[in-house]
């Protein structure tokens, strides 16, 4: 038995912190200032501008790696569209969470448009007819933003942007924002699904060292005590960060996991070994949820690739009767971007070819 509440500080005293608002680092938090993104807010405003006006805009496929400042170009984007005008009315989807027209139908009908749906349910169609009712009775221009676009189910995704893409009602109509970490996907289309969404792109690449930098400074003066890591280790973490595809995610994370384990030591200073320590709780966390993340047919291709390794070539043999050889390129592409499979230049028995091997245990993929 504990002689006292293990909570009460009366005797001990507070313990020191290294924080001094540790909400900066939450995922929730929008910083006062987005570094490094300047040209991609100007191209996403200005595809957005002819709104103001009460006028059709071009539909958006924003794209790039995880972490590089998608979502939140887009929010602040959105936040600053909605401040200047009340023509307009902005409505976020997560494909992972809804990934269907009935999902999808049915939350704008009750979120943006008000319209409630009678319990017994509904056909596709249907909702799709009161959408269009609802829709030419409202006076604001819906703006769909459409997360983890890729996670769409394949099977109604052409028919759901031909439709959304096709109506407009008293001159009313929907702006897409479909965001991606591949836009890949849109090579599967329907070419009429293609053709009308008329989509504008815009690239977000990886993030810089020197970006990183800037971005972890606001954490860092806003979040920490003074001197509380030395610019040393946020090279360090920078560079960590940069080798990981650029994620801003991971250098914000990393930091954060760094401070908290020097304020469970009651320290009030980073030092490295945290970091490192920090690093690989990261780089194990980050592998599960790539692999949470990829399709049936990228697993299909991890699982097919030995401990010691392939030839490309074998490979695609192995893999002939799932899908043609240039998916499967396509596919192995955005495994190497992952970081998931390693490629080397290699002179195999029949002249030279590549050794495709796996960066991580297999046994994780079961």
């Amino acid at each position: 038995m504990y002689k006292q509440n293990i909570f009460d500080k009366g005797q001990t005293g507070p313990i020191d912190s290294i924080f001094k608002d540790e909400t900066v680092f939450y995922q929730s938090y929008f910083p006062l200032e987005i570094k490094a993104r300047d040209n991609e807010i100007k191209e996403l405003s200005y595809c957005l501008n002819p709104l103001t006006e009460g006028n059709r805009a071009r539909n958006v496929i924003i794209y790039g790696p995880p972490g590089t400042g998608k979502t939140l170009v887009s929010s602040f984007v959105l936040k600053q569209l909605q401040e200047y005008t009340q023509k307009v009315s902005v409505l976020y989807i997560n494909a992972m969470e809804d990934n269907t027209r009935f999902a999808v139908y049915s939350k704008i009908l009750t979120t943006q448009l008000s319209i409630p749906i009678p319990r017994r349910g509904l056909g596709v169609d249907e909702l799709l007819n009161r959408l269009k009712e609802g829709l030419s009775k409202s006076s604001k221009l819906p703006i769909l933003v459409i997360d983890e676009v890729d996670k769409f189910s394949k099977q109604e995704i052409s028919a759901f942007f031909y439709e959304l893409s096709r109506t407009e009602l008293n001159h009313r109509f929907f702006t897409l924002i479909l965001i991606t970490n591949h836009k890949e996907f849109l090579a599967e289309l329907d070419p009429r699904a293609q053709s009308t969404l008329f989509l504008s792109e815009i690239e977000f690449k990886r993030y810089s060292p020197k970006e990183l930098k800037e971005i972890l400074a606001e954490r860092i003066d806003y979040g920490l005590l003074k001197n509380a890591i030395s610019q040393d280790l946020v090279g360090y973490i920078t560079g960590y960060s940069a080798k990981n595809g650029g994620d801003a995610r991971v250098a914000i994370d990393l930091l954060y996991k760094s401070a908290k384990l020097a304020e469970k030591q009651g320290l009030c200073k980073i030092q490295k070994e945290m970091i490192i320590q920090s690093s690989k709780l990261i780089d194990s966390v980050k592998l599960i949820e790539k692999l949470s993340y990829i399709t049936a047919l990228d697993k299909e291709i991890l699982s097919n690739i030995p401990e010691q390794g392939i030839e490309s070539g074998e490979l695609y043999k192995t893999l002939a009767s799932k899908e043609a050889d240039r998916t499967i390129r396509r596919h192995l592409g955005n495994l190497e971007n992952l970081g998931l499979i390693a490629t080397i230049d290699y002179k195999g028995k029949k002249g030279k070819t590549r050794l495709i091997s796996l960066t991580f245990t297999k046994e994780l993929l079961k």
